[in-house]
């Protein structure tokens, strides 16, 4: 399976690196990104409205308006993905104005994923989405990542 991080806020073949105003972001992003790529492909770009969704594809939309996951329901998700024998997962970030409800409704989402009710910039949302992907590939391979970071007895 090939995971697609969609930036919703660059245009298609423009430079994912020129996505980030803030260089720490871009850095933090693309480390997640190579993580992720220790457990299949991985790869980010631009994303243009209008891309036609396969039947072999999978779209989660990162939005406010979608549902709030905690990391194990969120490997969970793509356990379910992976099982399905699906060979691409797109994950869209939306830009600074996230998604209108046209945009969500053209986009068809399978999957509508909220970081909660916190408003972020774009580019640390896509930073949180590279991580909580690498955090479920980390539980579902029970990998000490995750491991530490549950709840615990004071």
């Amino acid at each position: 399976m090939v995971i697609h991080f969609c930036l919703a806020w660059l245009k298609t073949g423009s430079s994912v690196s020129r996505a980030f105003k803030e260089i720490q972001a871009a850095s933090l992003f693309q480390k997640y990104l190579e993580r992720v790529s220790k457990f299949t492909t991985c790869k980010s770009s631009g994303f243009s409205f209008g891309q036609e969704k396969h039947s072999t594809q999978k779209r989660w939309v990162c939005d406010r308006g979608g549902k709030p996951l905690s990391s194990e329901q969120l490997a969970r998700e793509l356990e379910s993905v992976l099982h399905q024998g699906i060979q691409e997962l797109e994950i869209v970030i939306g830009g600074p104005d996230g998604f209108s409800a046209s945009e969500i409704k053209a986009l068809e989402p399978d999957l509508r994923w909220s970081f909660g009710p916190l408003t972020l910039p774009h580019e640390l949302a896509a930073v949180i989405g590279a991580e909580q992907i690498y955090r479920a590939w980390a539980i579902l391979r029970k990998l000490p990542y995750h491991a530490g970071h549950g709840l615990t007895k004071r």
